[in-house]
């Protein structure tokens, strides 16, 4: 039986964020705006994980002594005193009897506070305002975020799952922009040559989203083995950084060193946190592209004419490797995360 708990109003603390940030702003030759900023973000009494994340009835560790001691089968006391559930049958795990509240499996908290997150940042971004037929604008951002963890190897001491966050991406660069070629009339070349060349060559317009970003930070798993009936396991690390390099075509079956990260003898904590802050699954390379075109039909209609294509250079994004330490296939990466190129053409009448 589980039990989900809410807090009464005198246990719970109101949850609050501090937010800081120091900008300068700059404008180019060439009516460029350049912005760069430190961003600053801190996350206090956030919840600890909620339902399926922190629980209250975890054997705690100080029992981890008695090792097997807690998997064996002991008489019940409560047998025959009508309880059903887990205390139902005449014998019954010991680990079981010392939990907090023996007669329920789990006790999750609804609304439960304690967590605290923290947020790092370097942003600039730049762009140019519309002119001779160009606009564009671009961010870069330099980050590191942390957190409690959303699932908690030791509810008692939640510092264990402290680590970098799920949303956690070092690198991301974004740059957009248009472009009108400069053919056709009122343009810089052709401005004057005949109707036939402007339908052809005139009024042509490309637009582009470019993407690079670093991947996210990975969670390195193990079979629970501990014996607290705990929320989370996490492996253990020898001390050596597993982070490798190289193509990854060529780490397909070892996209980082497994030999660093082992399985944690029974009844003992992993001594990893949530995620692993130097091996980070693959990271997005992609281009968008489009190029548009009107064609004047007479003073009130237009026809658009647009292509579009979605990861133009057809690059592959392969998806994250296996992270669970008892797997035959951990560490491969065996699966693509993007789409490959999609094309579309359309026709708009504009009037």
């Amino acid at each position: 039986m589980v039990a989900c708990l809410t807090l009464g109003a005198q246990s719970k603390v109101t949850p609050y964020t501090l937010q800081w940030n120091l900008t300068i702003q700059r404008e180019l030759p060439g009516a460029v705006l350049l912005e760069t900023a430190y961003v600053g973000n801190g996350g206090r009494q956030q919840s600890r994980g909620g339902e399926g994340g922190f629980t209250l009835n975890q054997v705690h560790p100080s029992y981890l002594s008695l090792g097997n001691q807690l998997n064996q089968q002991v008489a019940n006391p409560f047998f025959g005193r009508g309880l059903g559930g887990v205390l139902a049958n005449p014998t019954i795990a010991r680990s079981q009897l010392l939990r907090p509240y023996p007669q329920f499996t789990d006790v999750l908290p609804l609304f439960s506070n304690g967590g605290n997150t923290s947020y790092h940042a370097l942003q600039v971004s730049f762009s140019k305002r519309f002119a001779r037929g160009v606009t564009f604008e671009g961010n870069y951002t330099f980050s590191k975020t942390m957190a409690s963890g959303e699932s908690h190897m030791d509810s008692y001491d939640i510092g264990l799952s402290r680590s970098v966050a799920d949303i956690h991406i070092p690198h991301r660069f974004v740059f957009s922009g248009v472009y009108e070629l400069p053919f056709g009339k009122g343009r810089r070349y052709l401005s004057g040559s005949n109707p036939v060349s402007q339908i052809l060559l005139g009024g042509w317009q490309v637009n582009g989203i470019l993407t690079l970003q670093s991947g996210s930070p990975l969670s390195i798993g193990a079979t629970n083995n501990i014996g607290l009936y705990t929320m989370a396991a996490r492996a253990n690390n020898n001390g050596r950084s597993g982070k490798k390099s190289g193509d990854i075509r060529d780490r397909f079956n070892a996209y980082f060193d497994q030999s660093v990260f082992a399985q944690p003898a029974p009844f003992t904590f992993g001594n990893l946190g949530t995620r692993v802050p130097d091996i980070l699954s693959p990271g997005v390379n992609n281009l968008d592209l489009s190029l548009f075109k009107v064609f004047p039909l007479s003073e009130r209609f237009n026809l658009q004419f647009r292509a579009e294509a979605f990861n133009a250079f057809n690059r592959v994004q392969f998806g994250g490797p296996n992270t669970t330490v008892t797997s035959g296939s951990f560490g491969f990466v065996t699966s693509q995360a993007n789409s490959p190129r999609q094309m579309q053409f359309g026709l708009k009448l504009v009037f």
